[in-house]
């Protein structure tokens, strides 16, 4: 006897072989939607002293096109043992489970994969490889936030299940489409399942947090998030609860990976190897190399034990800044996966050479206020003008960013007062973060590529600078992203005498030309028709930030 999920129902059957018979009866194929969850509960034959290192169970999908899908089991509590798979391919899917148990072992079972309109995880584009799409081939701007606490609770910061769905309904409607959090809380919190280990150093397991992860991953997912996955945290001078270092062994954190792989990868998520992971090294001064090279294992057994193939990451910390060294793994999925607060836009371009998207993961928490003196204490973070300047550097070198509001991004406990996701204070950044996604959902965006080297000014462009004793983005700068001949895009701030574009086509061309307001959104058209032959000249309307685009016609 097992139970099958289909659609949030759970429905506990008799399977007799390949599931045809139920009662004597003939019975239709179970039909689940492509890029649907596919989910089956079994029973073990025997007791386990540890089911969660102990049994090892896994299953060989036959994929409708004759290919083979393998993923693990993963442990949910007493003899209880599931399968979770998402098809991307329709047709009849069959598998078979292998097992010591006896149970398990030559467990059968299939389904009809049918079409539907579910768009699946997030990829690369497989002709514009800096840029992301859905696995049905519809494309995606992608625009996180930070919310590490999102599968916590904690009374005193207010945060539980109905302020956690209350945050994902309204950063949906906001226009968010990517959220990043922790897998294994850094604060050492738990949910209302328990705390995730009883006791990490043994591997002792506790199935009810995962549950209800599980359930939040899924809300996230029903309402249009992706969900980027960090695994655990690098030990920050030995005070995370939780990390990477108490985990006894390699084999322990490996066998870690290839659950959270079998749990988790049927999900819209990706994964992150680690959160900080140069934090490890402060544990084991002197073995860099080596810390690096376990962790390149930890992702290899990930993306090994993940048949969907979702993007992995992994999360530096702001001294280092940059993961680039990682693209050497086969499993590095980002150009970067930066924590980066300096000259943000120069280290994006640094990492366009590999061929993959490039995210800015960590570089401002809006107005983040940690020891309540009234002053906002974060980078890039003490005013809505520094946060949208640096947003705007990020994204006019052809990357993507995630960011942050200082009530929200660690369940509200880096900010006093508790979680809260509608303070007044964050309203601007909200609306202006949506006016960067809405101004290149509607151009062709994935077709420019950063040409800064075609743009001239008499101005030269500014450094970073500080506010508060923070650091903040150039009060003086210009980019531009082309397509050349076709479509350009100039950002300029802290200028009000002439910029020329060089325009990459030798003959005249007609244009149109439109300028566009970063700080309310509005769009006005300078030129509907007007001919650009080698150069044109924009001199902007003063010295705030503004955005041109050129579009041929």
């Amino acid at each position: 006897m097992f139970r099958i999920k289909c659609k949030g129902i759970f429905l506990t059957v008799l399977i007799y072989f390949s599931s045809v018979m139920l009662f004597g009866r003939k019975t239709e194929e179970l039909k689940i939607d492509k890029y649907g969850i596919y989910e089956v509960s079994f029973t073990a034959s025997a007791n386990y002293d540890n089911p969660y290192t102990d049994l090892k169970a896994f299953a060989e999908f036959v994929a409708p096109d004759g290919s083979v899908r393998k993923i693990p089991l993963f442990w949910d509590g007493g003899k209880t043992f599931k399968l979770r798979f998402s098809p991307d391919i329709e047709g009849k899917w069959s598998y078979t489970v292998n097992s010591i148990d006896r149970s398990l072992n030559g467990l059968k079972g299939s389904f009809i994969c049918v079409p539907s309109s579910l768009k699946g995880a997030i990829k690369a584009m497989s002709d514009f490889p800096h840029h992301f799409q859905y696995s049905n081939g519809e494309k995606m701007w992608f625009m996180g936030e930070t919310a590490w606490a999102l599968f916590n609770d904690n009374e005193d910061e207010k945060l539980d299940r109905a302020a956690f769905e209350h945050f994902i309904r309204k950063r949906v409607s906001q226009g968010f489409n990517a959220v990043h959090a922790m897998l294994l809380s850094e604060a050492g919190w738990g949910n209302s399942g328990g705390m995730p280990f009883i006791d990490i150093e043994k591997q002792v397991l506790n199935p009810g947090y995962w549950q209800e992860v599980d359930s939040r991953v899924a809300f996230a997912n029903e309402h249009g998030l992706i969900v980027g996955l960090v695994l655990a945290w690098g030990d920050k001078n030995k005070k995370v609860p939780f990390p990477w270092r108490l985990f006894p062994d390699i084999e322990a954190r490996k066998n870690y990976a290839q659950y959270i792989a079998a749990r988790y990868s049927a999900y819209n998520v990706y994964f992150v190897v680690s959160g900080e992971w140069h934090a490890e090294i402060r544990t084991r001064p002197g073995e860099e190399d080596e810390v690096r090279n376990e962790f390149v294992e930890i992702g290899n057994i990930l993306h090994e034990a993940d048949p969907h193939g979702r993007m992995i990451a992994i999360h530096p910390m702001n001294s280092n800044g940059s993961v680039r060294e990682f693209n050497q793994a086969s499993w590095m999925s980002f150009g970067d996966y930066q924590q980066n607060y300096r000259n943000l836009h120069e280290r994006a371009l640094q990492s366009m050479i590999f061929n993959k998207p490039v995210v800015n993961s960590e570089y401002g928490y809006f107005l983040r206020d940690q020891d309540g003196n009234g002053l906002p204490d974060k980078d890039n973070s003490t005013s809505l003008e520094s946060i949208r300047h640096a947003s705007w550097d990020i994204v006019m070198a052809g990357s993507y960013f995630i960011t942050g509001f200082g009530t929200t991004y660690f369940g509200g406990n880096r900010d006093p007062g508790p979680f809260d996701v509608d303070a007044e204070k964050n309203h601007e950044w909200e609306n202006q973060s949506g006016f960067i996604k809405g101004f290149f959902e509607g151009i062709e965006y994935w077709k420019l590529k950063p040409a800064d080297s075609l743009l001239s000014c008499n101005t030269p462009r500014g450094k970073d600078d500080r506010h508060l004793n923070k650091i903040t983005p150039p009060a003086i700068t210009y980019w531009l992203l082309s397509e050349p001949g076709k479509q350009y895009v100039v950002y300029a701030r802290g200028i009000s005498e002439k910029i020329t574009v060089t325009i990459d086509k030798a003959s005249e061309t007609e244009f149109l030309v439109r300028l566009f307001n970063p700080r309310t959104g509005e769009s006005t058209t300078l030129k509907e028709h007007t001919v650009i032959k080698g150069k044109y000249d924009w001199t902007p309307p003063d010295k705030n930030d503004w955005v041109l685009y050129i579009c041929g016609l």
